[in-house]
């Protein structure tokens, strides 16, 4: 049958048929019959055909709608998305990198408390004051 012959109708309808079932292909290309097929090719039951009603179609398009704004919205959005990202990842490295500076920091005052003992040198018997004024008793 021509699409434009006053003799065809088109209606929107809603299929139900058994799972794991397959519709055959139409001698008419693109279409399908409603025959409900398994999977070795034979008839399981006709496929029941329902009236879409003006409320389905119009949420089911609303949907489609909506699908394709939020498309364009993420796809609108992604560079910006990722450059806060971004700026997040290397705000919260500087913020690791000065943590882990401070700890280093903070380390080395407790260090710096530990007393220092250095080795010194006692007068021996023969330098220094007293052995001179031995020398000058002496003398």
């Amino acid at each position: 049958m021509d699409d434009e012959s006053p003799k065809t109708v088109r209606d929107l309808m809603f299929v139900e048929r058994p799972a794991e079932t397959h519709f055959p292909e139409s001698s008419t290309p693109g279409a399908l019959r409603g025959l409900a097929l398994d999977d070795d090719n034979a008839l399981v039951t006709h496929a029941d055909l329902f009236p879409a009603n003006v409320a389905a179609i119009t949420a089911a398009v609303a949907l489609l709608g909506a699908g394709a704004a939020l498309g364009v919205a993420a796809t609108k959005a992604a560079p910006h998305v990722k450059s806060k990202l971004n700026d997040l990842r290397s705000k919260l490295s500087r913020k690791a990198n000065a943590t882990t500076e401070a700890t280093v920091l903070e380390a080395e005052p407790e260090q710096a408390d530990v007393i220092r003992l250095r080795p010194r040198t006692l007068p021996s018997a023969g330098s220094g004051s007293a052995a001179r004024r031995k020398d000058d008793a002496a003398g």
